[in-house]
Parts: C-alpha cells; sequence; structure tokens
C-alpha cells in the first residue's frame, strides 16, 4: 500500500484545491520558512483522526480552516482526502483497490469523515489504520521539532508508540473494551439482582390474588352455562310454535319465492351484463395505453440508438489519434535502441581493450620481477642495489602516471573554462531578456488579479442569495412534500373509510342484503340501520356503540308490514336474520330513576348523548333510554349499587354493569367501529380541506421562490462566465509568468553555476598544476637515483648492464600500460551511464505503447457492446411497433362485443320492471298471512340478542357450547345461588390472574439473564486473560527484534558506540516504562539530557528506522527531523532512507539539500502571496536538467 495523493482545500495555508500525488520511493517537500510545508503534514495527521489542534500548531480546532487574507475572504470549511492504493489488499477489511479517507470539519463545528464516499465515525478510522503505523500512536508521522523528544521524553508516548510497532494496538483496543464490558456485565448483575428482589416481594400477593379471582372465572363459567342452558330452551319452545304459523302461510310463499327468484336470475344477468361491459372498456383503456406506453419506449430505444451510435464515431476518431501517438513512439523507440547498440558495442570494446592491457600488465610486472631475480646470485651489494633500483623504478612509474594524469586534466580544465567564458557572455544577455519579460507578465497578472477579485465577490455575493433562497426553497419544499403526502394519507384514509361505509363493513349479511334492496327499491319503506339515523361527539362513540350492542345494526323501517316484507325476503332467499325496528310500532318503556345527575361520574342516558330526527325518538328510547353513561368503572359500580342495579350501565372506555349485576368488559366487540367512521370521515373532509388550503399558499409561494432562485441563478451565471473567462486568462497569464519565472530563474541559476565553476575550475587547475610539478620534481629525483645506482652497478659486469636495460624497459611499459588501463576505465564509466539513462527512456516508451495497445483494445471491446446495444434496442423497438399493430386489432373486436352486452342489459331491465309489479302484488298478501307470527319472532330475536349482549355469542355457538336445560325451574334455583356466591367473594380482580403469571414469568426470565451476565462474566474476564497473554508474548519478541536493529542502525549512523532500549519493570511487560539507553563512540553519557541536539536527533532517527524494519509502516512523513544534523550526517541519514524505500514510501519535508539530492520527486512549496501557499512539482532529473547539471 502506497499514498497515491493528498487532496486539500480550505486546510490552513492552502485555500485553493490542491493535489500532490506520490509514487514510491522518496518525495521531498521543499520551501522557504513559514511558506507552508509543515501544513502538509498536519493535512495527514488531521485526517488520520488528530483531536488535539494544540498538536496541529492551533489554538482551537477552527484554525485548521484558512481565514483569509487581505484580498481573500475565509473559507467556511476546511477539507482534506487522502487517497490510498490498496491493490495488495494491505488493509483487507476495504476490498478495493483505492482507499480515499475525508474529514471535512466547518466553521460551525460540524465534523465528518468518510472512507470511500460513505459516512463514518472516527472510531472506524481508527480501526482501519490499526497496528499499519498509521495510527493514532503510530510512529509514521514525526512532525517539526518533535524528533528529539522521542528520546528525551519518557513513559507513555514512546510506549505507544512501541506498542504500535509490536502489533499489538489492535489487542489493547480489544481488551480495554472487553474491560468496559466487564465493566457494564458487573453493573448489570447489580441491576439484575435488585429487580429478582422486588419481584420476589409481590409474587406472594399476587398468588392470593389470583386464586380468588380464579375462583370467581369458575363461578362464572358455570352461571353462564346456567344462563345459556335456560336461553336455549325459550328458544327452541319459541321455534316450535314459528314453525306452526309457518306451515300455514307455506302456499302464499311458495308464489312469492317463485316470482323472487326469477327477478333474481334477471338482477344476476343484468348484473353480470354490466360487468362484463366494463371489463370490456377497462380491457380496451388497458390495450390503448400499452399501445401508447410501447410507442414511448420504442421512440426511446431510438434515441440511444443515436446516442450509442455517436459513441462509437468518437471512439473511432480517438483509436486514430492513439495509433498516430503509437507510429511517434516508434520511431523515437527505434532511435533510441540504435543509440543503446552503439554504446553497448562501444562499451563491450573499452572492456576488451581493458582486459586485454590487465593481462599485459600482469605480464609484464610479472617479466620485471623474473629480470630482478637473474641477479640473485650476485653478492649482496648487487642484490641491494637492483632492490633499491626497483623500487625506485616504480616509484617512477607512479610519478610518470600522476605527471600525465594532471597534465590531462589540466588540459581538459582549460577547454572548459573557455567554454564556460563563451557561456557567461551568452547567459548575461539573456538574463536581461527574461527580467523583463518577467515584469511584463507580473504587471498583466496582478491587473486580472485584481479583475478576477472584484467578479469573484460579486459572484460570491449573488451565490450566497442563491444559497439563501435554495435553502429556504429546500426548506419550503421538505415542509410542501409533508404536507402532500399528509394529503394522500388523509385521502386515502378517507377514501378507505368511506368505501367500508359503501360496502358496510361490519355489518352482517342480512342488513347488507335488506339495507341493498331497500335501495334498489326492492323492499319498501326501509331507512336504514340504527346506526345511520343517529351521530354523535366523538367522545361518546364507544359508549354508545357499546350501549347499542348488536342493536347498531337493527334495520329502522316505516311499518310492521314493511318490517314483515323484509323479513320474508331474507327467509326465502336464506340470506340469514335480521332485526327490525318500525317507527310506527316500537314504543319505549319509561325510565322513572331519579337524582343520576348529581352522582359523582355520571355523564347522562345513553338517549340524550346522540342527535337523531324526531320521528326516531322512541327507537331511540327503547334502544338507548335505559341505559346510563359513566366516567369509568368505578363510577359505574357505585352508581349500579345506589340504584341496586335495576338499569344497564356502560363507562366512556366500553365496560358495562349489566341491569341484576352482571359486568362485561375487556376489549371491544366486533361492531367497534361503526358509529365512529361516519364522524371520521366528517373529521377527515373537514380536515383535508384545511390542509389543502395551507398547501396550495405554500405552493404559491414555493412558485414564487423558485422563479426568483432562477433569476438569481441566471445573473450566477453570467457573473460566473465573465469570472471564468478572466480566470482562463489569468491561468494563461499565470503559465505565461510561471514559464517567464521558470527561464530568468534557470537562467540565473546556470549563469550563478557558470559563474561557481569557473571559479571551481581555477581551483582545481592550480592544484593540478601543483600536482604537476610535484610529480615532475619527484620523477626527476627518482631518475637521477636511478641513474646513480647503475653507474654502481655498471661495475658489476655486462649482464647487470643488460639487465638494467631490461628493466628500464620494461618500466616504461608498465607507466604506458597504467595509464591506458586508467583512461579505459574513465571511458567505460562515461559510456555505462549513457547507456543506462537511454535503456530508461526506452523502457518508458515501451511502458506507454502498452497503455496505448490496452486503451484501443478497451474503445474497441466498448464499440462492440455499444453496436450490440444498438441491435438489441431496434429489435426491442420493432417488436413493440408490432406488438401495437396487434393490440389495435383487438379494440375493434371489444368494442363490438361491448355493443351487445349493452343490448342485451336493455332487454333484461324491461323484464325485471314486469316482474317487479307481479311481486308487489303477490308480497301484500303473504304480509297479511305473516303477521300472525311476527310476535313470537319479536321474542325469539330478543333471547338471541341477549346470548349476543351478554357473551358476545350467536345462536350456533351457544348451542356448540352449552346444552339446553332438561329442568328449568332447578336451573333458576341453581343460578341464584351461584348469583349469591359471586357477591360474597367480594371485590375480585380479574387481571391478577395474568399479572401473577407474567410477574412469574418476568422473575424466570431475569433469573435467567442473571445466569447468562454472570456466564458473559466468565467469559470475558477469561478474554481479558488471553489478550493480556498474546500481547505480552508478542510485545516481548517485538520489543527485542526492535531493540537489535537499534542498536545495529545506531552504530552504521554513528559509526560505533552503543544504543539499547529497556524495560524499566520486566516483570509488567505491559505497563512498564521504557527507558532509552545511548552511548555515542568515543564518549559515556549518563543522561540523555547531556547530548547534543544533533545526537539526539541522529539516535532517534535510527530508533525510527529500527521500527521500520521490524513493522514497515506503509509511508512516512518526516517534518524537518534532520534540521539539526550536519551535512555527513544529513547525506547518510537520506541514503539511509533511500535503503528503506524497499518496504516504506517516504515523504520528507526538509531545506536540505543531501536530502533533496536522494529525492525521486520534488514538491516546492511557495508563498507568493501573503498567507497562501502555492505548490510547485518537479521531477529531480528536470530540475538538473534545467539548472544545467549534468
Amino acid at each position: 500500500m502506497i499514498l497515491k495523493a493528498i487532496e486539500m482545500q480550505g486546510f490552513k495555508s492552502f485555500p485553493e484545491k490542491t493535489t500532490l500525488n506520490f509514487g514510491k520511493g522518496i518525495t521531498a517537500v521543499v520551501g522557504p520558512n513559514g511558506s507552508g510545508k509543515s501544513n502538509i503534514s498536519d493535512a495527514v495527521r488531521w485526517v488520520l483522526g488528530e483531536q488535539s489542534s494544540k498538536s496541529l500548531r492551533g489554538s482551537k480546532m477552527e484554525d485548521v480552516i484558512f481565514d483569509g487574507t487581505k484580498v481573500r475572504k475565509a473559507h467556511g470549511f476546511a477539507s482534506v482526502t487522502l487517497r490510498l492504493d490498496n491493490s495488495d489488499r494491505s488493509i483487507p477489511s476495504v476490498d478495493e483497490d483505492e482507499i480515499a479517507v475525508t474529514r471535512r470539519f466547518y466553521r460551525s463545528g460540524e465534523s465528518e469523515y468518510k472512507i470511500n464516499g460513505n459516512s463514518v465515525r472516527l472510531r472506524d478510522i481508527n480501526e482501519l489504520f490499526m497496528d499499519t503505523g498509521l495510527g493514532r500512536d503510530g510512529y509514521s508521522m514525526v512532525s517539526q521539532g518533535k524528533i528529539a523528544e522521542m528520546i528525551s521524553g519518557k513513559g507513555k508516548e514512546c510506549r505507544e508508540m512501541l506498542e504500535e510497532a509490536c502489533g499489538i494496538s489492535a489487542y489493547r483496543y480489544r481488551r480495554n473494551d472487553s474491560i468496559r464490558k466487564l465493566s457494564q456485565a458487573e453493573d448489570n448483575l447489580v441491576r439484575l439482582r435488585d429487580i429478582l428482589a422486588e419481584l420476589e416481594s409481590r409474587i406472594g400477593p399476587l398468588k392470593t390474588q389470583s386464586e380468588k379471582a380464579q375462583k370467581f372465572l369458575v363461578l362464572s363459567e358455570e352461571r353462564k352455562g346456567l344462563e345459556i342452558g335456560l336461553w336455549l330452551y325459550n328458544i327452541d319452545k319459541l321455534k316450535a310454535d314459528i314453525r306452526k304459523q309457518e306451515d300455514s302461510i307455506a302456499i302464499a310463499t311458495a308464489h312469492y319465492d317463485r316470482v323472487q327468484n326469477e327477478l333474481s336470475d334477471i338482477d344476476k344477468k343484468i348484473e353480470s351484463s354490466y360487468e362484463e361491459a366494463q371489463n370490456i372498456t377497462v380491457k380496451i383503456e388497458e390495450i390503448r395505453q400499452n399501445i401508447s406506453d410501447a410507442e414511448e419506449t420504442a421512440s426511446t430505444y431510438d434515441s440511444q440508438c443515436a446516442v450509442f451510435q455517436n459513441s462509437i464515431e468518437h471512439n473511432k476518431s480517438t483509436i486514430e489519434r492513439i495509433l498516430g501517438d503509437k507510429d511517434y513512439s516508434k520511431q523515437n523507440r527505434a532511435q533510441l535502441q540504435k543509440e543503446i547498440d552503439t554504446e553497448e558495442n562501444l562499451i563491450a570494446q573499452i572492456k576488451q581493450i581493458a582486459k586485454e592491457k590487465r593481462a599485459e600488465l600482469e605480464k609484464v610486472k610479472k617479466d620485471l620481477e623474473e629480470k630482478s631475480h637473474e641477479g640473485a646470485s650476485l653478492d649482496e651489494l648487487t642484490a641491494k642495489l637492483t632492490a633499491e633500483i626497483s623500487a625506485f623504478t616504480s616509484k617512477l612509474a607512479d610519478c610518470r602516471v600522476n605527471e600525465s594524469t594532471a597534465r590531462s586534466s589540466m588540459d581538459e580544465i582549460r577547454s572548459r573554462m573557455q567554454s564556460i567564458d563563451s557561456l557567461i557572455k551568452q547567459r548575461e544577455e539573456s538574463l536581461k531578456i527574461f527580467e523583463a519579460e518577467k515584469e511584463k507578465k507580473k504587471l498583466e497578472l496582478e491587473k486580472v488579479t485584481e479583475e478576477i477579485t472584484a467578479l469573484s465577490n460579486t459572484a460570491d455575493g449573488i451565490a450566497l442569495r442563491l444559497e439563501t433562497r435554495n435553502q429556504k426553497a429546500d426548506k419550503l419544499k421538505r415542509g410542501l412534500d409533508g404536507k402532500l403526502f399528509e394529503l394522500q394519507h388523509l385521502l386515502s384514509k378517507r377514501k378507505m373509510l368511506e368505501d367500508l361505509e359503501k360496502n358496510m363493513d361490519g355489518y352482517s349479511g342480512s342488513v347488507k342484503t335488506v339495507v341493498k334492496e331497500g335501495a334498489k327499491g326492492a323492499l319498501s319503506g326501509i331507512i336504514g340501520t340504527v346506526s345511520k339515523i343517529i351521530s354523535m361527539e366523538q367522545d361518546y362513540t364507544v359508549a354508545i356503540e357499546t350501549a347499542l350492542g348488536n342493536a347498531v345494526q337493527n334495520i329502522v323501517c316505516k311499518t310492521e308490514n314493511d318490517a314483515k316484507n323484509a323479513i320474508n325476503y331474507l327467509k326465502r332467499n336464506g340470506a340469514g336474520r335480521a332485526t327490525f325496528q318500525p317507527v310506527s310500532s316500537v314504543r319505549a318503556k319509561s325510565f322513572d330513576e331519579k337524582g343520576l345527575e348529581k352522582c359523582e361520574g355520571f355523564v347522562g342516558m345513553a338517549n340524550e348523548l346522540v342527535s337523531y330526527d324526531k320521528e326516531y325518538d322512541e327507537i331511540i328510547r327503547s334502544l338507548l333510554g335505559r341505559i346510563a353513561v359513566c366516567e369509568d368503572i368505578d363510577c359505574a359500580i357505585a352508581l349500579a349499587k345506589k340504584y341496586s342495579y335495576h338499569f344497564k350501565i356502560v363507562t366512556l372506555d366500553g365496560q358495562i354493569i349489566n341491569a341484576g349485576g352482571s359486568m362485561t368488559g375487556g376489549s371491544q366487540s366486533k361492531n367497534a367501529g361503526i358509529l365512529s367512521r361516519a364522524s371520521e370521515i366528517e373529521r377527515l373532509s373537514k380536515k383535508h380541506s384545511a390542509l389543502q388550503k395551507e398547501t396550495d399558499e405554500m405552493q404559491k409561494s414555493y412558485d414564487e421562490l423558485c422563479e426568483s432562485i432562477s433569476k438569481a441563478e441566471a445573473e450566477l451565471d453570467a457573473a460566473k462566465g465573465e469570472l471564468l473567462s478572466k480566470q482562463e486568462e489569468k491561468i494563461r497569464l499565470e503559465g505565461e509568468k510561471k514559464l517567464s519565472d521558470e527561464q530568468y530563474l534557470t537562467s540565473k541559476n546556470a549563469f550563478s553555476e557558470l559563474q561557481n565553476e569557473k571559479e571551481n575550475c581555477t581551483e582545481r587547475l592550480s592544484l593540478f598544476e601543483e600536482a604537476f610539478e610535484k610529480a615532475s620534481e619527484e620523477s626527476r629525483l627518482l631518475s637521477k637515483s636511478i641513474e646513480e645506482n647503475e653507474e654502481k652497478l655498471s661495475s658489476l659486469g655486462e649482464k647487470k648492464g643488460e639487465l638494467s636495460l631490461e628493466r628500464e624497459k620494461i618500466t616504461s611499459e608498465i607507466s604506458k600500460l597504467s595509464l591506458d588501463l586508467h583512461d579505459a576505465d574513465k571511458d567505460l564509466a562515461a559510456r555505462t551511464q549513457a547507456m543506462n539513462l537511454l535503456v530508461a527512456r526506452l523502457l518508458s516508451h515501451e511502458n506507454k505503447d502498452k497503455q496505448l495497445d490496452e486503451e484501443i483494445e478497451e474503445i474497441k471491446e466498448k464499440n462492440a457492446e455499444l453496436r450490440s446495444l444498438i441491435e438489441e434496442l431496434k429489435e426491442k423497438a420493432a417488436a413493440l411497433r408490432k406488438s401495437g399493430s396487434e393490440s389495435k386489432e383487438k379494440i375493434v373486436l371489444l368494442q363490438k362485443e361491448r355493443t351487445e352486452k349493452e343490448e342485451q342489459s336493455g332487454n333484461l331491465r324491461t323484464l325485471e320492471r314486469e316482474k317487479s309489479a307481479e311481486r308487489e302484488t303477490v308480497g301484500g298478501e303473504k304480509a297479511r298471512l305473516e303477521e300472525r307470527k311476527e310476535t313470537m319472532l319479536l321474542e325469539l330475536d330478543e333471547t338471541i340478542s341477549k346470548l349476543y349482549d351478554e357473551y358476545q355469542l350467536t345462536l350456533r355457538e351457544a348451542s356448540a357450547q352449552s346444552e339446553k336445560t332438561d329442568d328449568p325451574v332447578g336451573s333458576k334455583r341453581r343460578l341464584g345461588e351461584i348469583k349469591n356466591r359471586i357477591r360474597a367473594l367480594g371485590s375480585v380482580n380479574v387481571s391478577a390472574i395474568d399479572e401473577y403469571k407474567e410477574v412469574s414469568e418476568r422473575y424466570e426470565f431475569m433469573s435467567s439473564q442473571l445466569s447468562d451476565v454472570e456466564r458473559s462474566k466468565d467469559e470475558l474476564s477469561k478474554l481479558i486473560t488471553d489478550l493480556t497473554g498474546k500481547m505480552a508474548n508478542q510485545f516481548r519478541e517485538k520489543f527485542a527484534l526492535i531493540n537489535q536493529y537499534f542498536g545495529e542502525t545506531f552504530k552504521e549512523l554513528f559509526g560505533g558506540g552503543k544504543a539499547e532500549i529497556v524495560l524499566v519493570d520486566p516483570a509488567d511487560v505491559l505497563e512498564s516504562e521504557i527507558d532509552i539507553r545511548l552511548q555515542p563512540p568515543g564518549k559515556n553519557v549518563k543522561r540523555l539530557d547531556a547530548l547534543s541536539g544533533g545526537e539526539k536527533g541522529l539516535s532517534a532517527i535510527a530508533l525510527l528506522f529500527a521500527i521500520l524494519k521490524v513493522n514497515p509502516a506503509p509511508f512516512c512523513i518526516f517534518d524537518e527531523v534532520e534540521a539539526a544534523l550536519d551535512d555527513a550526517n544529513v547525506t547518510r541519514y537520506a541514503q539511509y532512507v533511500r535503503r528503506m524505500t524497499k518496504n516504506t514510501q517516504f515523504i520528507l519535508i526538509t531545506h536540505r539539500r543531501g536530502t533533496m539530492e536522494e529525492a525521486d520527486m520534488l514538491y516546492g512549496i511557495t508563498m507568493q502571496e501573503q498567507g497562501v501557499s502555492k505548490l510547485l512539482e518537479l521531477k529531480t532529473a528536470e530540475l538538473a536538467g534545467k539548472l544545467g547539471v549534468t
């Protein structure tokens, strides 16, 4: 993993969006003091979660936001993004090739973190980089001036850094989290034990109440069985009497039924014809809609095809451009290969010559040695003279080589000095031209900058206005959307209630049938259900609905004859049973109880709490006139006792005290909601109207605001257009000025370099002249010594003279061969360097060709995909249009079929009118026969109603649950006894049964929870112990490695000495303080404070390198860590950094030349405008070229 880029905007002295791209190796950031170099390391530290404003060299976190200058306004936020290459999955938790970590801070104090665009917490950032060296306690970033504190600092800071290096930060994080959970578990144990103690105190009393309630339920169940048995006995008796009456009217009914059946068949046919016609219409509309949708989709496909075809043409032109780039690259590559081949041939020739010269030199030296040994048999004087001559000869050869080398170097230097004089003259003229051009561009740029500032202020003002209006519009839009959603919700709810009301949802099937037939006119005199003729306030709805019970579905009709006709209709059609309330015959019983209004909690009589038409007064009083309404169950019980349970009482929440003392309560009955539905519909309608008015006003305001936003956007676009034009002009002028500055700077630097080089050449020439004179003098003296010794040896004979001549010849050959070999080595080094540069350029071209080929293939694949999509879309469009043609033919056939159904429906309605007249005639006769049966049916209905009112049972359900009594007298006696026993129980808390069960279950649950928490506590304790062991073992192992590498690195950097890190308390490796012991070479240091600043800095650097050897960080940012070092140690430090680049990427903020020279890339930070940092990127090789350094 490496750091690919840093993006900053509004951070400290970088107001504009600034991007620094990094590659592998070393990147140096240079610039004058105060230019903003260290803000780059602060940005990285900040985005990785630094929370201390002091560590970021500020007093508060808001200081990281650009605070403005005299000509620039302050920014509202600071944003920094790190882009990391994760293609090697160094961070496996993020399965992507690139990780982008972003932090943004606003002046309002709000802060946000993101990973690859997704919002995350600070904790997620810390966990992501834990144990990578980049964490909060990491060692990858060393701030300016903090390097020495790594050595002199005690304990916590040094230990946190070493723990990160040893890879136990994650373990410590998990252990601390487990310790926190353990503490929570202990708190939970205390809380659970308190809850269990409280539950134990409640279980006893609840058990007693539960047993009493169970006795009550047993007696109530027996009472229920007896009452139902007596009612079933009465129902059977009434049914037998009714059957006798039904036999008498069977003949009249048969005729009526036949006519009614015929009418029903006609109705079904009419309804069927109508539904079929409607279905055909719906199908026609669906087909037409499908045709329209298909045509629209086909048109969309055509547009997409055109867009794709345009993309293909664009891609073709791109391929042509890339091929042109490849041809140009190929030509350059061929030329480079030719130059490389030439250099390789020359290198091979030079190597061969050097090899031959060395072999010849060895051979000649060997010959010289052999000649020297030939005179070994001579006397002691000859041996001594020969040795002296040999030594003088060897020295003479070295002197002649030095003399030749000095002469050659002097010639080269004199030639170079002549070239330098010529170049200096040229540079002086160029420098004057570039300086004039530089001043001109500076003035032009200042003028454009002023214009841009003015336009920017104008645009910012408009943008601020626009932003304010947009915020208002967004807020208004959200409110409007909320209102529209609420409107839609109200409409949906009202429509649902209206549909329920229209379909009579909740009513029995018999009631629906009668009301439906009454609406059609098939049954005369049907007014509607009781629920339709009354209304009430919302607070009384539940009470009235409970008071009415099943009677809420009673059907109100005009006369008894209307009721009889409806009952006969239900019977003939097997449509169930219904209760009718004829206006003409229903009479209410009087209610004479006095003083009710003075009783606590009394609300009113039920009939007084509803509104209705006066003609229904008797019906409403008969149903509700003897039912009182109270506020709650306590008031109802008190009222019932006071009036000896003579009448029925209901509460506002629907509980019942029946006449006689029985109680009914719990959740609402199945009829609940029928009465409240109509009032709810009315309430929703009023609310909808008010809400619609508010929505219309908001919509008007929103439209006006949108119009003003459009005007402001137009103004902003115009201002931005003019600003963009000026900015483009500024960019052009900045480019020209930058080029002019670079030309001037390059020319000036080159001029200075030439002058320096001339001075250097002069010094070197003087040195070589001295060396040449010294070598010449030594050669003269050595030659004289050799001549003197040879004269002495001449007397030793002719053989010694010959040997002397041969040695002189061999010596001359050795001198010549040594000089030739020296020249060959110099040529070989120069040729090798030239060839390496050519090979690097060739590899660059080959990589570029490969990239271009890949790009061409990628474009061709895209074109193939686009052609495939075009064909597919064309086929889809053709299929859709074909389907549309076929659908139009279906519409013609369906229209014909609908016309036939409408004609059939008209004929059936004529027949229906004829049969209806016949049915009315027959029905009148049948009604007179059924009058005698009416009284018995009414009594039967009242008995069945008791079943539902008291126990919410239908007749079938009651028959299935209980048997009718065979001894009605005995059953009545037993029923009285049971009621007396229930009264004797007194107050009964029926809910105690469920409450006791709930408390018992909760007690058991809490007991199991207590066990779980205790088990969890044990597991956490074990986990903490395991983690502690792992941390200690890993820390010991890695600490020993770091200590070893620290000592080795210290020796390498200092050239000797000793260094070690020691645990103050070895028994407590996880909490012990760490002591650093240093001993530079030649010193005996007892206190670290005695070390110089440079020694402290170099020692800290040694510790950093030792850590990086054990646990390499993906990248390191060192901020002037070598500031206290001398030049020699700076060079050594930079070279050591180079050795570490195999596993770590380095970003070095520096102003030392030795560090810069080792960098692969340089970033320059300048502050041409006060308070604003600017970035200049330059490759090291480019910089060398511009400075004229070879």
